[in-house]
């Protein structure tokens, strides 16, 4: 994988309106959201990071607690404000040394580390235990983000657990069953910052409805969602 917001393209013929129901399951959900790799990647830096960005052998340049805004910038002394969403710890690093190198010091050294990655949330609904919104640190799949809401209630129906995320600007969801992904008969999906995890059916139709938007014949294994109700 090359990189972890990359999703195949699975090819499906859906009808022009379908229902949640018909949310990609089995070997489709996977393919757009897929276990994590076994080698990990770097963490990307998202709006309200806190970042320690040291400038070596210049201490007044140096930041112990930058944050990033909501545009993914961290502002800097001589520099002002540097775009860093997105980029791990070392691409930022590479950015604010090339910045400063253009103007002010020759070969910069520069180190930045995530101090408190905050910008990176999940939501959980639906037949958990203790719905809401929960911050993490690092890499999460399906089952620790169940796990984060003290997992499912009794009565949860474990073999349909829907994922909603953003792609390109709208809704879209995946079915996976977290019965099999316990037993170690099915691969266990990474969830991403923003992701909404709703645990039951009948609970992600309540929630997001079960009108869903025409698309295309070709389209990606996500199912395009309605609009916020």
């Amino acid at each position: 994988m090359k990189h972890r917001n990359i999703f195949l393209t699975v090819i499906a013929l859906l009808p022009a309106c379908a229902t949640v129901e018909n949310a990609p399951k089995g070997d489709e959900a996977y393919a757009v959201a897929p276990a994590p790799p076994a080698v990990g990647q770097d963490y990307q830096i998202s709006p309200d990071d806190v970042l320690r960005i040291q400038i070596y052998h210049e201490p007044d340049l140096s930041m112990e607690d930058a944050q990033v805004s909501a545009a993914g910038m961290v502002r800097m002394p001589l520099i002002g404000d540097v775009s860093v969403g997105g980029l791990s710890a070392g691409e930022a690093s590479d950015v604010i040394a090339g910045r400063l190198g253009e103007r002010y010091l020759v070969s910069p050294q520069v180190t930045v580390f995530v101090k408190k990655a905050v910008g990176r949330r999940i939501t959980l609904d639906g037949e958990v235990r203790e719905p809401g919104l929960y911050p993490f640190d690092g890499r999460i799949t399906l089952s620790q983000a169940v796990a984060m809401g003290k997992g499912p209630t009794r009565l949860a129906g474990l073999s349909q657990i829907v994922v909603v995320r953003q792609i390109q600007g709208q809704r879209q969801a995946a079915m996976f069953d977290l019965g099999a992904i316990r037993k170690g008969k099915a691969p266990d999906p990474e969830i991403l910052p923003g992701d909404r995890v709703i645990v039951g059916l009948s609970r992600a139709k309540a929630i997001i409805g079960g009108s869903l938007l025409a698309i295309p014949a070709l389209a990606t294994g996500f199912i395009a969602l309605d609009g916020d109700r």
